[in-house]
């Protein structure tokens, strides 16, 4: 049985629309050779502190997602700046800004924190 890989477009729409309705301010995909987990976190005075689970998956299931948020880095730091945006019809707003930080680990593993 094949697997299907996660339509980028849907997956993010949901994902920024979850995150943004439940004042989550932090997007963390954590990747490794194998798979990729997110987790949504929250810092906030207000709302409290949390972190949730949100999925994993396998690593090749998961790269049209990973290609669009590394393309629309890529596209921000050509331009110079710290903010890159990812535009879907999907999304209410039009499109999501964010920052993003990217750490490495050695051995395969990276974390990719998401600002928003």
């Amino acid at each position: 049985m094949a697997k299907e890989k996660f339509d980028a477009t849907a997956f993010l729409s949901s994902l920024f629309h979850y995150a943004h309705d439940f004042n989550f301010n932090h997007i963390i995909f954590d990747a490794n050779r194998y798979k990729v987990s997110v987790n949504l976190v929250r810092k906030s005075a207000t709302y409290g502190n949390a972190e949730l689970f949100y999925v994993a998956a396998d690593i090749k299931e998961f790269a049209p997602v990973m290609s669009t948020v590394n393309r629309s880095i890529e596209i921000a730091e050509l331009e110079g700046t710290q903010q890159a945006s990812i535009k879907t019809s999907n999304l209410v707003r039009g499109e999501q800004v964010f920052q993003f930080k990217l750490r490495e680990f050695g051995n395969g593993k990276y974390s990719l924190d998401l600002s928003i």
